[in-house]
């Protein structure tokens, strides 16, 4: 049984269906994360500093309403944001942090030119990642 599960979420509708379906990997007791990574930017300044905070709120608000409308969320939920210089090293970074059991993720399968211009973070996630990821596309995301 995954006692701890990470979700990471992008922002896309996409991505969020995927609570639906790691909410059934979760047991009795067991507790899930909903992860934003923000990618780190490189500019000081006390303006800087202001925006710096304004985006780790306002991905801590999304991410908070995102828990708001889960129908099984019971504080089980929990929500975090990290900054990175790489997206799916900052995932990995924080599942290997917090000993998450599994990451269940929500791949764009991207292909041809849009997968090399964009590359896939899935994959990336998957070859540093030291637990499962397990990965949904979208025809499995719908949910009747």
């Amino acid at each position: 049984m995954n006692q701890t599960i990470l979700v990471p979420l992008d922002g896309s509708a996409e991505a969020e269906k995927v609570l639906v379906l790691a909410q059934r990997f979760l047991p009795p007791g067991g507790r899930g994360i909903l992860l934003r990574v923000l990618p780190a930017t490189e500019k000081a300044g006390d303006r800087n500093r202001r925006e710096h905070a304004a985006r780790l709120a306002g991905a801590l608000g999304y991410l908070r309403c995102v828990v708001g409308h889960l129908v099984d969320a019971q504080g089980r939920w929990r929500c975090a944001v990290v900054v990175a210089d790489s997206v799916a090293q900052g995932i990995a970074d924080f599942a290997a942090r917090e000993e998450v059991d599994l990451i269940a993720m929500y791949t764009h399968d991207r292909k041809g030119l849009a997968k090399l211009i964009r590359g896939n973070i899935t994959e990336k996630v998957q070859r540093r990642a030291l637990m499962e990821v397990q990965v949904f596309k979208a025809e499995e995301l719908v949910v009747s």
